[in-house]
């Protein structure tokens, strides 16, 4: 231990150790310690998304705190710090200077960033619709231009304010939307791994504290592209589709839409190219143009999928073929193999 406290006596040393770890990549689960992305948290202090080192890191603390005085490192999180954030694996925390987070209400919670062993360089968002206790509560605006909707969907036509994040439908056995999407999210995470993608999760429980502004801006910041899972509310097994952008001018008009609505829909058509290599029923043509808050948002090409409705057959086998479906639609949208 002498020596390494010698090290750590010159801040030159020390950036150049922090260099080898971010080479490394050996991310958080390393520098906290832990096994498992669970143990990064504490289970009474997860909704303030607050990470707790183990007693046997002090060193990389030392480090953390030499470049934090430095006056070189910015703002530092207690998660991953922010210059490392779009390279790292690990949790990924929260920005107030990030462009729209001063829209969201709800964003106590972290994402968390998984690197491909064979890592392609493309980060894929991953949002299992729904879950954040408190969600119903808060209101956030539907355009950042404070414009009113100019279609119906969740919240109607013409409104201002939508909920942060509703609660999402109940399948026809009375299992949660929220519940279905995360478990479809998790197999779609694995699959994208093993073909390369590094994926943001946006939510790993049943439960996180993002609102919808927060899950877009983080995906906005970290991910090539951002992927919502969603069941509708119907109950005719209605099939899969995307939610496309309202073909309305003033919509399309507005920042960021204007500058990102063309990728949009060029993502959305990929996902039922690939849905239909798989066998996957479509609704219709595949679209339901819908004015929402994530595209409304949305400064990278993002779609919000619906892979079914309340009737819908949510078995393992069948949502691997859906996960199937949208990896085979995610490869087709960036042109790999």
């Amino acid at each position: 231990m002498g020596n390494r406290k010698r090290i750590f006596q010159s801040l030159q040393t020390a950036m150049l150790l922090l260099l080898i770890s971010l080479t490394g990549g050996s991310g958080l689960m390393t520098i906290y310690g832990a096994d498992t992305e669970e143990e990064l948290l504490i289970p009474e202090k997860k909704e303030e998304g607050i990470l707790v080192p183990s007693s046997d890191q002090q060193d990389q603390d030392n480090t953390h705190n030499i470049w934090k005085e430095s006056g070189l490192a910015g703002e530092c999180h207690d998660a991953v710090p922010q210059a490392e954030q779009n390279r790292t694996e690990g949790w990924i925390a929260w920005d107030e200077s990030w462009e729209y987070a001063s829209y969201s209400a709800i964003h106590t919670g972290m994402a968390y960033l998984y690197r491909a062993p064979a890592s392609r360089g493309i980060v894929v968002a991953v949002n299992a619709g729904h879950g954040t206790a408190g969600g119903t509560e808060a209101q956030t605006l539907c355009h950042p231009d404070q414009s009113p909707k100019v279609t119906g969907g969740s919240t109607g036509e013409g409104a201002i304010y939508a909920m942060a994040v509703s609660n999402g439908t109940t399948l026809l056995d009375g299992t949660p939307e929220s519940q279905v999407t995360l478990s479809l999210a998790r197999l779609l995470k694995d699959r994208l791994l093993q073909e390369g993608f590094d994926v943001l999760m946006i939510r790993n429980s049943d439960d996180v504290q993002l609102d919808n502004i927060a899950r877009t801006v983080l995906a906005n910041q970290v991910a090539d592209c951002h992927l919502s899972l969603h069941y509708d509310s119907t109950e005719t097994d209605k099939g899969f589709f995307f939610i496309s952008v309202p073909n309305v001018e003033s919509y399309l008009g507005m920042e960021p839409v204007a500058s990102h609505y063309q990728q949009h829909m060029a993502l959305g058509n990929a996902l039922l190219s690939g849905a239909i290599s798989q066998g996957i029923m479509l609704y219709g043509d595949g679209t339901l143009p819908i004015d929402l808050t994530q595209t409304s948002y949305s400064t990278i090409p993002s779609v919000d999928v619906e892979v079914g409705d309340r009737a819908s057959d949510y078995s393992p086998q069948t949502q691997g073929r859906i996960a199937d479906a949208i990896v085979t639609g995610v490869k087709q949208y960036f042109g790999v193999g």
